[in-house]
């Protein structure tokens, strides 16, 4: 029985594929994780001004702004925040998206572009 990938490897690939095509991109780091430390960097982060459920990557490419939030390939639950940033952000004419996996983000990410 094979094994889900986890989020972070599915995001290692992704940010493989996008740094291989030469697009300009960033992963947004606002996971908090559970660990003391990850706990003390996510106040820090809040403080600075990090956004709850902001998507975790802003992608641009070809006159177009994508934005991603990535989840497994199987699991993963997408917030109201989450739901809400995307909405906000494709209002100002980003193309937004949940995707399951790194192959339904380039997936997407070739659809925009095409």
């Amino acid at each position: 029985m094979a094994s889900i990938s986890t989020e972070q490897q599915e995001a290692e690939a992704l940010a493989t594929y996008l740094t291989i095509r030469g697009y300009k991109f960033t992963h947004i780091p606002n996971e908090t994780g559970g660990d003391p430390a990850a706990k003390r960097r996510a106040v820090r982060m809040k403080r600075a001004g990090t956004s709850k459920g902001f998507p975790d990557y802003l992608i641009f490419v070809d006159g177009h702004c994508i934005a991603i939030e990535l989840k497994r390939t199987q699991g993963g639950t997408v917030s109201s925040e989450q739901r809400e940033w995307l909405g906000v952000l494709a209002s100002y004419g980003f193309d937004a998206a949940v995707c399951h996996g790194a192959q339904q983000a380039i997936d997407f990410i070739k659809e925009v572009i095409r």
